[in-house]
């Protein structure tokens, strides 16, 4: 019997290949790295760097071809994938990632001496640089240990810390930490993944125009100390000797260029395949995020210690104005709140999946009265617990009726009606053509709506703005 074609292939890259399935492959890796590479293991020093090395190069070569968007390429499989099979991708990334940076520091020869081989610490900044892009993109907290790694490395580099300007166009530890830097100023964790990784492209785009001075700049901008192994903080005024500040001013003109093209139908080549509509938004979000005049918090902060409980999703919370409790407990903190915001740390959820990004929830603090309504709009992951950055969409919601002449929709209503002003309304997706006039039946009175547009649409909910008539 010829079992030449059902041979099994034992390479990182065989591995990765998972069989034709992305998610098994990276989860496969991680398995067969995190059972080679353990700290003082001789296992480790068996494996060695070839073995990390191999998986390395592999990894990034399966990412790009299993990614959902890419300047090469776009997946042929990615509308056919469901939201819940990219999660799973991303994770593996992420994990993946993760398993090849430790792999390189359990090896004595790297981890023991930073400041030896220059081809090894590039190898070792990079992946570091890789698991901290694919931590924030799955939407974890910055990690201090990854960012303790790459300061230790940056640290060694006598040029670098010598140059009164770090510049990203010269490949070396110091190129990765301006890139980690760079990253780290777009909030990846605050996207979905496709936009998330169109950012990545753009600022790898942007990294010969970007630099890190030992000058602070007369604007808002990140700071960050190698030494100290902590992440980047934006701030503006004062000067620290050990500091490095992040200079992205000279990447607006390329950004600039790029968004011209594509405002008059013509796609740059550099950015390939990537999706046109995509790329634009990220482009503007990157140029005003870089700009002297970054957005800034409008509203400030109050420090707050009170008792939460929730429900999620449209559905359960429908179901909390209605008057019933909850069907899952969930017993959260609100730890600061702003005239239109709550900062909330959840300890656990029973449903074993933290709320991502744009999903609805009710809100009702234990020592109040009613349920408010919010959503989701930053969400920082930690092994133990999450941070969810919520903003109010309504503070005194209500259920009601809307009616399109052909059938009755419950829906819930944001704001109090008011003959000529605009209301919201939370609907099922697609539940109501996009130029219906509708009526609306609240609090015993009824009242005509015309629709002006959908604010908001997710998997289980979408939020319309509406004219009372």
């Amino acid at each position: 019997m010829d079992n030449k074609g059902t041979a099994l292939d034992f390479t990182p890259a065989g591995v990765l290949a998972g069989g034709g399935n992305a998610v098994v492959g990276l989860e496969a890796a991680t398995a067969t790295l995190r059972a080679l590479y353990k700290p003082g293991s001789p296992k480790a020093e068996a494996a060695g760097l070839y073995i990390a090395s191999a998986f390395d190069d592999a990894l990034r070569v399966a990412i790009e071809r299993s990614a959902p968007v890419g300047p090469a390429q776009l997946a042929e499989d990615a509308g056919a994938r469901d939201a819940t099979w990219w999660v799973r991708w991303l994770a593996g990334v992420r994990d993946a990632s993760l398993a090849v940076c430790d792999a390189y520091w359990c090896v004595p020869s790297a981890s023991r001496n930073t400041a030896g081989n220059g081809v090894v610490r590039l190898r070792l900044a990079t992946s570091v640089v890789e698991a901290l892009k694919w931590s924030a993109c799955d939407r974890f907290s910055p990690d201090g240990l990854l960012w303790h790694r790459l300061g230790a490395l940056y640290a060694d580099d006598r040029e670098a810390r010598a140059a009164a300007l770090v510049a990203g166009d010269v490949p070396g530890v110091a190129r990765e930490y301006v890139r980690a830097v760079a990253y780290h100023s777009a909030n990846l964790d605050q996207f979905d993944l496709r936009t998330a990784i169109v950012l990545i492209h753009l600022i790898d785009l942007c990294l010969p125009f970007v630099s890190l001075s030992r000058t602070p700049a007369p604007h808002p901008q990140y700071v960050v100390c190698p030494e100290s192994g902590q992440p980047p903080v934006r701030q503006s005024g004062g000067r620290d000797a050990a500091a490095l500040y992040f200079v992205p001013w000279s990447a607006d003109e390329l950004l600039a260029d790029f968004e011209a093209q594509l405002l008059v139908g013509k796609v740059p080549a550099v950015l390939g395949k990537l999706p046109a509509d995509t790329v634009l938004a990220a482009i503007r979000y990157l140029r005003r995020q870089w700009s002297t005049r970054p957005p800034l918090r409008l509203r400030r902060r109050y420090p707050q210690d009170a008792g939460l409980e929730v429900a999620r999703g449209l559905e359960q919370c429908r179901g909390i104005l209605g008057g019933s409790r909850p069907a899952v407990v969930r017993a959260w903190k609100a730890r600061d709140f702003s005239r239109n915001g709550l900062y909330v740390l959840a300890s656990s959820d029973p449903s074993g999946a933290w709320p991502d990004i744009g999903e609805l929830l009710g809100v009702h603090f234990t020592d109040g009265d009613g349920w408010q309504l919010a959503v989701v709009q930053r969400l920082r992951m930690w092994p133990d617990c999450a941070g969810l950055g919520l903003e109010l969409l309504a503070r005194k919601p209500m259920l009601v009726t809307v009616d399109d002449g052909q059938r009755a929709i419950d829906a819930v209503l944001c704001d109090a009606p008011q003959q000529g002003e605009a209301v919201r309304l939370i609907l099922p997706p697609g539940a109501l053509g996009a130029d219906d006039t509708v009526f609306m039946k609240a609090d015993g009175a009824v009242y005509k709506l015309h629709f002006l547009e959908a604010k908001r649409v997710e998997s289980d909910y979408q939020l319309s703005a509406f004219q009372v008539l």
